[in-house]
């Protein structure tokens, strides 16, 4: 395994190349080596605006290349199609797009989509323009680390597609790396069996042997996805006594294998009707010894069309790029993003190209399987403006606040976009974000509060549902909040969900949405606190309340994008200063 020292030097080294060609982008040098065209995938109309708005933000900071064909599409109304099929609607979109010049582009397609919900504090600008505490410079988000990691690839790799997803930062050495076999090359990283539980696994040729060791593209017998122990051992697939496999990150295809999925997508009348897997109903058809195994024996939608893909694809080359030196950080949930910020793992060393130092770690299985851990864990601040008499916990992140004096943040605490006046205090494991939302045509807030450790995704009746902690039936009790007031009469009958219950008071400021939350949790915790909270109280239990999902879907976009922007506009003032 990796040394984080090791990986930090393979990320400088990419911070170097790409802010090289920046450079070389601002001298106005023409055979700059980047991506023809970087598309991103949203879900809908509403969230492809915001990325769109916040591209032209990132191109007049001059934090990403403008040379490049920016397009960010969104999924069709209707039925989810998943990044499959986002897939199918991005290749359509470019051919019609460049016509006799598709066939020569060198393409990032980035999937972007969906509303976060296990990090919503990325559920309105989105998780690929996430704001990271490391990177090639002072506030880059996702998508900047993105291409900086894949910066050097265009050079050496032909026409093409690399696919990402957008939450997830790796780290390799593209040197190793060949990306010209025909059809389907994907990056392999040497991962313990829990990781590979919930990620596709490569099953590599017997000749080359999983055990064998070095870096190198080899060939791949068959790919499984998401596969159990058992599965996984049918298949020759577990190295290192049965504890460790290769498993996937991005792919590469190339343009003749973009045309054949474009004959597919022709031949379904350039339509799919059901959520569709880019790695599991792509990736599972390839290599000498695919089956339909995957597939069931089913005669649903779904299993109709693996079936009709996997003829399709079936006897191509899937490629795979052994990246033994290499770390893979998927930033997905809000434990994951709490440990890899604030110094639990490696993550600052290896992900700021050493910028960021750090003793004390110990080898160790943890949360994100077999690596290097640390109990000297820190706070993270990423553009915010902290009163320096303010406290924060370890294992603490505020992004976008305004932290006023002799504030204390308890640890596991995760802040975004929220301005606390002076005094006040933030018990431990506490999330709180403020959205601006549109309300009957007026300009709102909202301040989310729930427990770092609540399930957003969890869905049950309302005594089994978790807020705070707590059953969300005896928080409403506490509280005096009628239950049939949280979930709207068209979810009669049908199970509650955390996302769609309406837990969040509305307020005209942000400051004081702040207050009525904190009201609320104050009370439901049972802490004491000062008379101006109590005081407030009756006001936030009695206040119109949304859930998360109105809060997304009555977004308002453009403030709560003008409002990081002004933090942004700090860290530039600082980093030329």
């Amino acid at each position: 395994m990796a040394e984080p020292e090791e990986l930090a030097k393979m990320q400088e080294k990419k911070f170097m190349r790409y802010k090289r060609l920046l450079v070389e982008e601002a001298k106005g040098i023409k055979d700059m080596k980047f991506f023809d065209a970087v598309v991103i995938t949203a879900s809908d109309e509403e969230q492809a605006k915001i990325y769109e708005e916040q591209l032209q933000w990132r191109k007049q900071l001059k934090s990403i290349p403008s040379r490049p064909h920016y397009h960010v599409l969104h999924d069709p109304p209707g039925v989810k199609i998943g990044n499959g099929g986002a897939t199918f609607v991005a290749l359509d979109f470019l051919r019609d797009k460049f016509s006799s010049e598709f066939e020569s582009l060198r393409v990032l397609l980035i999937h972007a989509g969906g509303y976060s919900q296990r990090t919503p504090q990325h559920s309105v600008c989105g998780k690929i323009f996430a704001a990271l505490p490391a990177g090639p410079f002072q506030g880059c988000s996702m998508l900047e680390m993105c291409f900086a990691m894949l910066c050097d690839i265009p050079g050496s790799a032909p026409p093409g597609v690399m696919l990402k997803c957008g939450d997830d930062i790796i780290i390799f050495d593209s040197d190793v790396c060949d990306f010209n076999q025909p059809g389907f090359t994907a990056l392999a990283h040497r991962s313990t069996v829990d990781i590979a539980y919930t990620h596709g696994v490569f099953c590599l040729e017997a000749s080359e042997g999983s055990q064998g060791e070095g870096a190198g593209t080899v060939r791949c017998r068959r790919y499984t996805h998401k596969p159990s122990h058992e599965r996984m051992r049918k298949y020759g697939a577990l190295m290192n006594k049965e504890l460790e496999a290769y498993t996937d990150s991005t792919f590469f295809f190339d343009m003749p294998t973009a045309k054949r999925l474009l004959t597919w997508w022709d031949e379904h009348e350039r339509h799919v009707g059901c959520e569709v897997d880019a790695y599991g109903d792509l990736l599972q058809a390839l290599g000498p010894e695919a089956d339909e195994e995957y597939i069931g024996k089913g005669s649903d939608l779904l299993s109709e069309t693996r079936r009709s893909l996997f003829q399709a694809l079936n006897g191509m080359e899937l490629n795979v790029c052994k990246v033994e030196k290499s770390r893979f950080w998927h930033i997905g949930t809000i434990p994951e993003m709490l440990d890899h910020f604030c110094g639990s793992t490696s993550f600052l060393v290896e992900a700021s190209g050493g910028s960021v130092r750090q003793e004390g770690f110990a080898v160790e299985i943890g949360a994100h399987g077999l690596g290097y851990y640390s109990k000297s864990l820190t706070s993270c601040k990423i553009c915010s403006r902290v009163h320096e008499s303010a406290e924060l916990g370890p294992r603490s992140v505020v992004e976008f606040c305004t932290v006023g004096k002799d504030v204390k943040i308890g640890r596991d605490c995760l802040l975004s976009c929220v301005a606390l006046t002076d005094g006040v205090v933030i018990p431990d494991g506490i999330f709180l974000q403020t959205v601006v939302i549109t309300l009957d045509g007026r300009t709102r807030y909202v301040t989310q509060v729930m427990r770092t450790s609540d399930d957003v995704k969890q869905s049950g009746t309302i005594e089994k549902l978790l807020w705070l902690g707590m059953s969300m039936s005896k928080v409403c009790s506490v509280l005096g909040i009628a239950e049939d007031t949280i979930h709207t009469a068209q979810a009669a009958g049908k199970p509650k969900t955390f996302w769609d219950a309406r837990l969040h008071p509305v307020a005209e400021s942000r400051e004081l949405s702040v207050l009525y939350s904190l009201s609320l949790m104050y009370k439901a915790l049972g802490i004491d606190t000062d008379q101006p909270l109590k005081d407030v109280l009756p006001e936030a239990v009695s206040a119109h309340r949304v859930s998360m999902g109105e809060c997304v879907r009555c977004k308002h976009a453009v403030e709560q994008l003008r409002y990081r922007r002004m933090f942004d506009d700090l860290v530039e003032a600082a980093s030329e200063a």
